[in-house]
C-alpha cells in the first residue's frame, strides 16, 4: 500500500481506552496517551468504528480497522475488546503490523488489570517513541521487572503462515476456489463485500485479501469494518473493498445494492454476478488452485502462489519500460499488451485499473530517483523470465546503464527538465532550505572537526551493494581532505556547495546571495550555464558501472522522515554534518524516556 501509507514518526500515535457505551449513551473514549493528541477528525470517528456492531460477551477478541485521511492515507486501528472489562483497547499507528500490536495490547491489558497498573504511562511513552527497524526484535525492559514486552517486528519478506495472524484466518476460512475469485475480483476492482459473524475474522480476511494483491494494493474504498451508521457506503457506485459484519449485512437489501460480489466467510461462499476467474489463463487459474488446495500449507507457500499468478499477468511490464537518452524513463502501454500474447484483453482491462497504474507510477519514480528496487516480485518475475528463456530484466538492467551513463554526461540539461516537473513537496524541501541558508551558516560553524576527510559522502539510505547512482548528490570536502590512494574513480570528486547547487538547478538566487563562508565551508567550482556539470555521482563504484543492478532497491533510512529522505535525495540531506539534533526527523528521543526503563532491538 505504498502510496497509502504515511511515514511514522512514532511506534505508534495514540494509545486510548473505548466504552461501548449503553442504551442511553453513544460508544466513547475513557482515557487517551498522549493527552494531546489534536486529531479531532480520528478522535470523532474512533469510537463508532470501535464498537461497529454488537460484539460476543463470551471472550476477549482482537480485530482491526483503517481510517482514512482527507489525503487517502491511512491509519491502523488494532483493538483488544474484553468483555469483562466491558471497554476496547485500541492503538492507533502508521504502521500495519498486526501481529505486533496484537501483542502489545495484550501486555497492556496485563498492567492495565494487574497490580501495576500505575506503571502503564511509562511504558506507553517508552514503547511509543522509538520506531523499530522491520525484521529486529522489539524489546521494552525495566529495571526493576526485566524484559517486559518482546516482539518481532515485521521483516519486508512475504506473509508466512502461521506467523502472519491475518492470512493464517484467511486461509483456513475460505477454500482454493472462494480465495482464487476473490483475487480475480480484486484485480478487476469489483464491489466487493465480505461477510462474517466475527469482527476479528473478518477484518483479517479483508485485510489479508488486500495483501495477495502484493506488490500492488486497493486503491479504491477499504473498510476493513463497516459499522451500522455508514451502511450507505454499500451503495457507492464505483469499486469498494468492505468487511461487513452479520448484523449489519442482514439490515441491507441485496436488490438496492446491485452487482456486488459478495464472499461469506462464515459458509466459505463466494457470489459473483461475474465471471472473473474466465478471464485469466485457464493454465495458471489451475496452477493457483492446486497451490492453494494444500492446507497443510506453512510458510509463505500461499502468498508465493498468488505472487507467482501476478507476475504470470504483469511481470512482463519490464519489457515495456522505455529508457531513451535525454528523457525521464517512461512506460510503454502498448509494448505491455504485447508482452502477453495470450491474454492481452486482460492487460488491456487492467492498464485502466488504478491498483496497476499506482503500481507502475511507484515503479517508475524509484527508476527515475536512481533507487531502484529489489523486492519478491522482482525475484519471481527474474524466475519466470529463465523458465521461458526471456531476457526482460537484464534487458532493463543494460538499457539503464546506458541512460545512466547519459545522464551524467547531461546531467545539467537532464535535471533542469526533471525541475519543471518536480514534485510540490520537493519544491518546497529546496525553499525552505533556500530561505534557511542563514540558520545552515551558524549550525555548520563548529562542526569542522565532524566533516568527512576522504571526500565520500556517506549515504544515509541502507546501501547493499557499492555500486549505486545518487540522484543530485554533491560531494562535500573539507578543505584538507584528500581522496584516498586505493579508491578507483575515474574523476575526481567535485567540491560543491549544497544550497549553491540548488539554486543552481531550481533557478534560485546566485552565490553572492548567500551568507558570507566560515572556516569549516563547503566550496564550489563555479561553472558557466554552458558548462557540463556533473549533477549525478556514482558513489564508490568502477569506472566501467559493471557491477551496476537496477533492480536493487536502496532502501531510506526507517528513522528518517519523509521530508529528510526528500532532501537527500535532492543532494540537502546534511545529516554526515553531525547535525542531527537540527533536524525533527532525525531527533533523538531517548532522552524522553522515564528513568528505569530501556527500549532495544
Amino acid at each position: 500500500m505504498g502510496s497509502r501509507l504515511r511515514e511514522p514518526g512514532n511506534l505508534f500515535e495514540l494509545y486510548c481506552e473505548v466504552s461501548p457505551g449503553d442504551h442511553t449513551s453513544e460508544p466513547h473514549i475513557l482515557k487517551k496517551y498522549p493527552e494531546n493528541y489534536k486529531n479531532e477528525e480520528e478522535l470523532k470517528n474512533l469510537p463508532k468504528f470501535t464498537f461497529p456492531c454488537p460484539l460476543d460477551s463470551a471472550y476477549v477478541q482482537q480485530y482491526s480497522f483503517v481510517l482514512t485521511s482527507v489525503d487517502s492515507k491511512y491509519t491502523f486501528c488494532f483493538c483488544r475488546y474484553d468483555p469483562k472489562a466491558n471497554k476496547a483497547l485500541v492503538i492507533l499507528s502508521h504502521l500495519p503490523w498486526h501481529d505486533l500490536f496484537y501483542k502489545l495490547l495484550n501486555c497492556i491489558a496485563n498492567l492495565v488489570n494487574g497490580p501495576d497498573r500505575h506503571k502503564l504511562n511509562s511504558f506507553l511513552e517508552v514503547s511509543r517513541c522509538r520506531r523499530p527497524s522491520p525484521g529486529s526484535t522489539f524489546k521494552v525492559a525495566c529495571d526493576n521487572d526485566g524484559i517486559i514486552f518482546s516482539a518481532e517486528c515485521p521483516d519486508n519478506k512475504l506473509p508466512r503462515i502461521p506467523d502472519n495472524c491475518n492470512l493464517t484466518e484467511y486461509f483456513s476460512a475460505l477454500d482454493a476456489h472462494c480465495m482464487a475469485g476473490l483475487w480475480a475480483a480484486l484485480l478487476h476492482e469489483r464491489r466487493i463485500a465480505i461477510v462474517a459473524s466475527k469482527p476479528s475474522r473478518l477484518s483479517a480476511c479483508v485485510q489479508a485479501a488486500n495483501a495477495t494483491l502484493f506488490p500492488m494494493s486497493w486503491q479504491h474504498i477499504f473498510i476493513p469494518i463497516l459499522p451500522k451508521h455508514l451502511i450507505d457506503y454499500l451503495l457507492a457506485p464505483m469499486p469498494f473493498l468492505i468487511g461487513v459484519p452479520r448484523s449489519v449485512m442482514s439490515s441491507v437489501r441485496l436488490s438496492e445494492v446491485g452487482e456486488v460480489v459478495i464472499v461469506d466467510v462464515d459458509a466459505n461462499e463466494l457470489r459473483s454476478p461475474f465471471n472473473d476467474l474466465d478471464t485469466l489463463p485457464p493454465d495458471m487459474v489451475a496452477n493457483l488452485q492446486k497451490a492453494l488446495s494444500d492446507k497443510n500449507a506453512l510458510g509463505d507457500a500461499v502468498s508465493r502462489a498468488f505472487l507467482r499468478a501476478l507476475v504470470t499477468l504483469i511481470g512482463g511490464y519490464r519489457d515495456a519500460i522505455k529508457i531513451e537518452k535525454g528523457h525521464m524513463i517512461t512506460f510503454s502501454e502498448e509494448a505491455f499488451i504485447k508482452t502477453r500474447k495470450n491474454m492481452q484483453p486482460f492487460l488491456k482491462k487492467i492498464l485502466q485499473s488504478q491498483i496497476f497504474q499506482q503500481f507502475i507510477d511507484e515503479r517508475l519514480e524509484l527508476l527515475n530517483s536512481g533507487r531502484g528496487f529489489n523486492d519478491e516480485f522482482e525475484v519471481e518475475c527474474n524466475y519466470f523470465a529463465d523458465r521461458v528463456n526471456a531476457a526482460g530484466g537484464q534487458k532493463l538492467k543494460q538499457q539503464y546503464k546506458d541512460w545512466a551513463k547519459n545522464v551524467r554526461k547531461e546531467g545539467g540539461a537532464f535535471f533542469r527538465n526533471v525541475k519543471d516537473k518536480a514534485n510540490p513537496a520537493v519544491q518546497s524541501a529546496v525553499k525552505t532550505v533556500r530561505q534557511g541558508g542563514k540558520n545552515m551558516k551558524s549550525a555548520v560553524k563548529g562542526f569542522k572537526i565532524k566533516m568527512p576527510k576522504t571526500g565520500s559522502r556517506p549515504s544515509s539510505l541502507n546501501t547493499t551493494d557499492d555500486s549505486r547512482f545518487s540522484c543530485g548528490s554533491a560531494t562535500p570536502v573539507s578543505s584538507d581532505s584528500e581522496s584516498p590512494p586505493e579508491r578507483p574513480s575515474r574523476d575526481p570528486p567535485l567540491p560543491l556547495d549544497l544550497l549553491t547547487e540548488m539554486e543552481f538547478l531550481f533557478g534560485g538566487s546566485r552565490r553572492d546571495s548567500l551568507p558570507p563562508t566560515t572556516t569549516a565551508q563547503l566550496r564550489i567550482e563555479d561553472k558557466s550555464p554552458a558548462e557540463e556539470v556533473d549533477l549525478i555521482k556514482l558513489d564508490d563504484s568502477p569506472p566501467d558501472l559493471a557491477d551496476f543492478d537496477p533492480l536493487k532497491r536502496r532502501e531510506p533510512d526507517p528513522l528518517k522522515s519523509t521530508d529528510s529522505a526528500l532532501l537527500h535525495e535532492y543532494g540537502l540531506d546534511f545529516s554526515q554534518f553531525g547535525m542531527s539534533d537540527f533536524s525533527a526527523g532525525s531527533s533523538t528521543q531517548d532522552s524522553s524516556v522515564p528513568k528505569g526503563w530501556t527500549t532495544f532491538n
